[in-house]
């Protein structure tokens, strides 16, 4: 009764506020926020295995017209635009605000206390992107505190703090990179499929690249959309198999990994490349500097089987295609460099490089419509500044800290391994992001979160069996 109480609240408000700004579907979308609630509220855990599942599937949305309120037309053009994982995950964290209501702050339940990381850093990072509103270039103050709400906030909250709090357990770990190796390799083998298609073709080879499912581009319509998800994918699945019980699972993951790591290499993502060498390379000097020279013949062999892929890849690369893409990316440095040079201590406002690329007539005479910077630092340097630099620099920092805290607390095995993978995943994450524009999605920051809450889950584990032997011992003497 009271969560049916707080849901009929909720949609009740829902509607009235709905229904005051003129949207005729207000108490539809009322009942239909109140039945998800509940469910999310009921079943928060399989509610959050589901957001892990269509976090990679930007493609699959769902808009909502905000009415004839005049803010609602400013900040949003007029309608909600937003993925299907992304409207889960608002109704779970409303869910989970709930139980932090009820279950902590209420009946002092400490399972349902918050935990935080990086909580300070990615504060200050908030706050740069706030304070770019008072920029020198005059930006609109509405659009940089919605672009600082969501996505910079909201990425935050679903992709760091929603995994940390939520997986506080092996078991739900598991299930949770069971969820994302699930959904990694439906990608790869929709790439595998589009290799068979006339329209996979590039100018010199067949490509993979992500196809339309049941008609919608859930993937996104770019090959390097698919390859940036399969570089933190392949990863997460290594990492599940450290965790398997099973040798005949552990085999299967083995599989799908290196499935999803050729079809990540056929998609012939310059990026993509690039991520997979720094990976190896973080592998081989933390993991196995000492057996290098035992495993240099397997070693030796594998970049000979690469050796043909990798001379389609140059030939890629010195193609018109790729010299254009590399054109277009320079220009967008310069102006990113331009922009930061005019306001180089708070930037030029939060979610406004496009509409500056878009005021530069040589870009769109040369390259057409404005688009977004090709790169996560050129975008915090020409919206936020020094300021926003210095802020994302201290979250780096946090993390890079207690990531090699939490695996240097952890003694080499299983649990340790799958914490190494899912931070090297982690690395990946950010690494494409320097040279792409979905660093304010969940595949930047949703590996983060699932490389801390693993960090988390088996260093309480350690100190739990460890503080067990010193009982144990205290009993024999």
């Amino acid at each position: 009764m009271p969560l049916f109480s707080w849901g009929l609240f909720v949609a009740l408000a829902a509607s009235a506020i709905f229904i005051v700004l003129g949207l005729p579907l207000g108490p539809v979308i009322a009942l239909a926020l109140l039945i998800a609630l509940i469910v999310a509220f009921r079943f928060p855990y399989a509610t959050f295995y589901a957001v892990l599942f269509f976090i990679p599937f930007l493609g699959l949305t769902i808009s909502i017209p905000t009415g004839e309120l005049a803010i609602g037309k400013r900040a949003f053009g007029g309608s909600i635009d937003i993925s299907v994982a992304e409207a889960l995950i608002l109704i779970l964290l409303l869910a989970w605000g709930l139980k932090i209501l009820f279950l902590w702050i209420k009946r002092r339940d400490r399972n349902w206390r918050p935990n935080l990381p990086l909580a300070k850093s990615y504060a200050a990072l908030f706050a740069a992107h706030l304070l770019s509103a008072f920029s020198p270039l005059s930006p609109d103050p509405v659009m940089v505190i919605k672009f600082a709400l969501r996505p910079a906030l909201f990425c935050y909250l679903a992709f760091i703090a929603l995994p940390v709090n939520f997986l506080r357990s092996k078991r739900r770990l598991v299930a949770a990179l069971s969820a994302v190796a699930l959904a990694g390799t439906i990608a790869a083998m929709n790439g595998a499929i589009s290799l068979f298609f006339v329209g996979a073709s590039s100018q010199y080879i067949r490509r993979a690249h992500p196809l339309p499912m049941f008609g919608v581009p859930m993937l996104g319509e770019n090959h390097n959309l698919l390859a940036e998800l399969l570089a933190v994918t392949v990863m997460v699945t290594l990492a599940l198999t450290f965790l398997s019980k099973k040798n005949r699972t552990r085999q299967i993951l083995y599989a799908s990994a290196l499935f999803q790591f050729v079809i990540a290499l056929l998609t012939f993502s310059r990026t993509v490349w690039i991520v997979f060498v720094l990976q190896a390379v973080f592998i081989g000097l933390v993991e196995f500097r000492h057996h290098l020279k035992q495993y240099a013949g397997t070693i030796i062999a594998g970049l000979l089987l690469l050796v043909p892929v990798t001379i389609l890849m140059m030939q890629i690369g010195l193609s018109n295609v790729a010299q254009s893409s590399n054109s277009t990316r320079w220009a967008l440095t310069e102006i990113a460099t331009d922009v930061f040079l005019t306001s180089p201590i708070l930037g030029s406002g939060a979610g406004t490089f496009v509409e500056r690329v878009g005021s530069a007539r040589v870009f769109k005479l040369e390259y057409g419509e404005p688009l977004d910077s090709h790169g996560f630092i050129q975008k915090l340097a020409a919206e936020t500044g020094v300021v926003g630099l210095a802020s994302f620099a201290l979250v780096a920092l946090e993390l890079f800290w207690i990531m090699r805290r939490n695996l240097r607390a952890l003694a080499r095995g299983a649990e340790r391994s799958a914490v190494f993978y899912l931070t090297t995943g982690a690395g990946g994450a950010v690494a494409y992001q320097l040279f792409n524009t979905n660093y304010w999605t969940g595949k930047m920051w949703l590996p983060i979160g699932l490389a801390l809450a693993a960090g988390y889950i088996f260093e309480r584990h350690g100190k739990s069996a460890a503080n067990i032997e010193c009982r144990i011992s205290n009993i024999e003497v």
